[in-house]
């Protein structure tokens, strides 16, 4: 079309050069230059006509762009050289929008309404592409910023390690609220002493505590058992109605969502934190849990390499303490051994004197468990009037009275039981004889008796002289009136002569004292004399007795007998004779 409308012009120009031409020169006629008026009248009518078609086709063009869509358009005329204007207009308004537009697409916060002039145009669609696209990528970047900013956050909660129940509600608590949920609670896995893998809840924010009455979780025990299974995020969005309530002061209601994210660690399970929602979770906010649930199971790992390694080290100090100990001990052992030695050295000594000793002072014998005589000291053979030849083998019932006491004490033996006391033996020439000794059963490493020791002293000539004695006293207490006192010098006991004497019985002598038996006057003096009458063995004195109300003087000995541990064990008193010379008592009492 321009090409046209240059070609129309130069043949317009090559006309009216070539009649100012012919005019100048005076050879043109009027016809000449009618005839090239007309020409050039054509050629400035197809000149308009072509610039006015030009025209049109911009204006066609241009209409696109500022979507008018009138029915003029396209029509060759003088209006369109103005609509072309106005679409010039409108362009360059477009065109300003559009600048606008494209300045604002760092904020597409601010893009919420479209201007009319790039509504229904392919700038204002392709802008509002641009615009939507912005959104999505400054919703992602708010996002992954949230996301950091939830990271580093977290980071500095993570860092500030304590006491494992404060840690883990510092953990929870700040969770919950960053995630906008409402309850939640964090589970760290253990292993029981069978080393069975179990959860227990450590903290938890806004939880019922109905739910968790069982201090353990084991693995496949509902859901968080089943996290713990498979190792793997749990979202549950059809929650029934007893899982869990979500409470207020309004009431309480079940939550829509339910998570249970894993604590993984190098495919390492920790534990879970499980959280509970009226709303569910959004991608990111999913992609921001499974980043600070790699964090948290990295601290309670850390936690638990800490606290493993710092029972390793008292394991090691305990395990260090208890071999300086032992070592200690083995020290000490060592030196109550080398103590212990040298004492069952003098021990042995002692005991091979003491074995002298006894096998010097009294008679022994060695018996197998049926009673059959083995070996004895020359103590034992010398008294029994036998060689070591003679007794070998001998049963003991050969000397010794058979009957059924000495067979229950020969069981007895047998059943490792000792027997002591007073027996009779027979010597090789049939003479009884007295002992008194034990038999001891001998127990060696198995427990059980391998021989019997008998260790006795032969008591035949104390037996006679103990015998005389008491045939002494017995035929003294039927003679003569005897009574026994203590240290107090109250009667314990009486002969009947003594009894019938004083008119008393069994009953009422143990009432009596010695100044029940003497006269009244007499009671001053003997009480000045006690003290050396009891420390003698023997003393012999004349005292008034009260017989029945009369006064007898009667000559008395008293013999004070002594216990083993040295004390007066009783006085005893016998009323020898009575005589005619009477005590002084007042010149005593003087």
């Amino acid at each position: 079309m321009k090409a046209r409308i240059v070609a129309l012009f130069i043949v317009f120009l090559v006309i009216s050069i070539t009649a100012a031409v012919l005019s100048f020169g005076g050879q043109v006629t009027r016809a000449m230059v009618a005839g090239l008026m007309v020409v050039a009248i054509v050629v400035v009518l197809m000149l308009i006509f072509s610039f006015l078609k030009f025209v049109s086709d911009i204006v066609k063009k241009t209409a696109v762009i500022v979507n008018d869509k009138s029915n003029e358009v396209g029509k060759i005329s003088f209006e369109n050289i103005t609509r072309l204007n106005d679409h010039h207009a409108s362009i360059e308004k477009k065109l300003d929008k559009a600048v606008q537009y494209i300045s604002k697409l760092s904020h597409p916060e601010q893009l919420d309404t479209m201007d009319s002039v790039l509504k229904d145009d392919k700038i204002g669609d392709a802008l509002m592409k641009i615009r939507n696209e912005m959104h999505v990528l400054k919703a992602e970047e708010n996002q992954r910023a949230w996301i950091t900013e939830g990271m580093a956050k977290f980071g500095e909660i993570l860092r500030n390690k304590g006491e494992i129940h404060e840690y883990g509600h510092q953990i929870i608590s700040n969770l919950v609220r960053y995630l906008g949920a409402n309850q939640g609670g964090i589970f760290i896995e253990y292993k029981d002493e069978e080393d069975t893998r179990y959860m227990e809840l450590i903290s938890s924010f806004a939880y019922d505590k109905r739910k968790f009455q069982e201090a353990r979780v084991y693995e496949g025990q509902g859901v968080l058992g089943q996290c713990m299974y498979e190792k793997d995020f749990i979202v549950m969005t059809h929650v029934p109605e007893t899982y869990a309530k979500i409470t207020s002061g309004l009431g309480e209601a079940t939550p829509r969502c339910i998570v249970v994210a894993p604590l993984m660690l190098n495919e390492v399970f920790y534990g879970v934190v499980e959280l509970a929602s009226f709303n569910p979770l959004t991608e990111f906010q999913m992609e921001f849990l499974k980043q600070v649930a790699v964090s948290i199971a990295s601290e309670i790992s850390s936690i638990k390499s800490m606290q493993q390694t710092e029972q390793f080290l008292n394991d090691s100090r305990t395990l260090t303490q208890e071999l300086q100990h032992r070592e200690e001990e083995m020290r000490q052992n060592m030196e109550e051994l080398v103590a212990i030695q040298e004492q069952m050295s003098r021990k042995q000594s002692e005991l091979d004197s003491y074995l002298s000793a006894i096998n010097n002072t009294i008679a022994s014998a060695e018996f197998d468990l049926e009673g059959n005589f083995v070996s004895a000291n020359d103590i034992f053979m010398k008294v029994m009037g036998y060689n070591i030849n003679e007794l070998a083998g001998i049963p003991y019932h050969k000397f010794m009275r058979q009957d059924s006491s000495s067979q229950m004490m020969w069981e007895n033996l047998r059943m490792g039981k000792f027997f002591s006391g007073e027996f009779k033996m027979r010597d090789k020439n049939g003479k009884e004889l007295w002992l008194s000794g034990t038999f001891n059963p001998i127990i060696i490493g198995t427990g059980s008796p391998e021989k019997i020791m008998m260790f006795a002293q032969f008591t035949t000539q104390e037996k006679e002289k103990l015998n005389d004695m008491n045939v002494m006293v017995s035929a003294l207490k039927s003679t003569l009136p005897v009574v026994e006192f203590n240290e107090q010098m109250i009667c314990r006991t009486a002969n009947e002569k003594f009894m019938k004497m004083f008119g008393l019985t069994r009953m009422n002598v143990k009432t009596k004292t010695v100044y029940d038996l003497i006269d009244t006057y007499y009671k001053s003096v003997f009480e000045k004399i006690k003290s050396e009458i009891l420390s003698k063995e023997f003393s012999a004195m004349l005292l008034p007795m009260n017989i029945n109300g009369q006064i007898v003087q009667y000559e008395v000995s008293v013999t004070v007998a002594q216990g083993l541990d040295g004390k007066i064990s009783r006085v005893i008193m016998i009323l020898v004779k009575e005589v005619e010379e009477r005590v002084q008592v007042l010149s005593a009492v003087r």
